[in-house]
């Protein structure tokens, strides 16, 4: 029903890949479930997006990494372009990726931000 899509969040959470076969067994579920929300035979669907897991800096600031731009959305790292790259070109571009830095505690606070929002509007 519209009420349970619009009340539901679907995060897919990927990190960086180490070869082919890994961007493969990582990806591959996401196009699955997401080629099924195609489609007239689904009018509601919850929202939906990839959490790309990017590594923490060497130098341990993960403040300067990734912030939030002036309005409000994060910048995509290593991990997240690949993701988004990888998922455009099995058609998949409407897909929205973010990245997280793991590690960082306001990466997180922006990622649960971030998800209420979606599931407000």
């Amino acid at each position: 029903s519209q009420e349970a899509a619009s009340s539901t969040c679907l995060a897919y959470v990927v990190r960086a890949f180490n070869t082919q076969k890994d961007e493969q067994r990582q990806l591959q579920p996401i196009v699955i479930v997401e080629t099924s929300y195609t489609g007239p035979t689904h009018l509601h669907a919850p929202a939906r997006l990839v959490v790309a897991l990017e590594e923490s800096h060497e130098d341990g600031d993960a403040e300067r990494w990734l912030v939030p731009d002036i309005s409000g959305n994060m910048p995509l790292g290593p991990c997240g372009e690949k993701v988004q790259e990888s998922l455009a070109k099995r058609g998949m571009s409407s897909v929205r990726v973010v990245s997280v830095e793991r590690r960082s505690l306001a990466s997180h606070r922006w990622l649960l931000a971030h998800l209420v929002d979606m599931l407000a509007t």
